[in-house]
């Protein structure tokens, strides 16, 4: 099941970048995160090692991620290495001009159940997925905003959202 959102952030690409990989600071913007704990010392680039637990459809299950993809400050990979959420997901930053990027996220999960389980997560959970993401992009342009000094102003229209 592939999904894949993209808005725009009147932010520095740099700025948004830092906001995205402040671990412990995930759970601020990423709705259904409860808690980011880094599990290696390591803290960048290839190879940190994260849990997250995370509300699964109202329950809570762990998101092991390894970072599989690091290339700052345009492009973070991770690989869910979890019992429930396998898969992988990216993070991808555009420059749009000095003070902007265009940010899409994107995830490959592999549902569990095989055919019954991609028929229910791309019927059933997709759509309420779509919306969990859109509007966690939409806190984490927010949080990248006010950070670069942007304030609160609106960043646009979500693309998928």
């Amino acid at each position: 099941m592939r999904l894949e959102i993209t808005r725009h952030v009147a932010a520095p690409r740099q700025v948004l970048w830092d906001v995205l990989t402040d671990w412990e600071r995930q759970p601020d913007w990423m709705l259904d995160a409860k808690a980011v704990h880094v599990l290696t010392p390591q803290r960048t680039g290839e190879g940190v090692t994260l849990r997250c637990p995370t509300n699964l459809m109202g329950v809570t299950v762990q998101d092991i991620m390894r970072v599989t993809g690091w290339e700052e400050p345009s492009y973070l990979e991770v690989t869910h290495l979890g019992k429930i959420i396998t898969g992988y997901g990216a993070f991808e930053l555009a420059e749009d001009g000095p003070q902007a990027t265009v940010l899409t996220w994107w995830e490959e999960v592999d549902p569990p159940l095989g055919a019954l389980g991609e028929w229910g997560a791309s019927t059933l959970v997709l759509p309420i997925l779509r919306r969990i993401f859109g509007r966690s992009l939409r806190n984490l342009a927010e949080l990248a905003e006010q950070d670069a000094g942007a304030g609160s102003t609106p960043s646009g229209a979500d693309a998928d959202a």
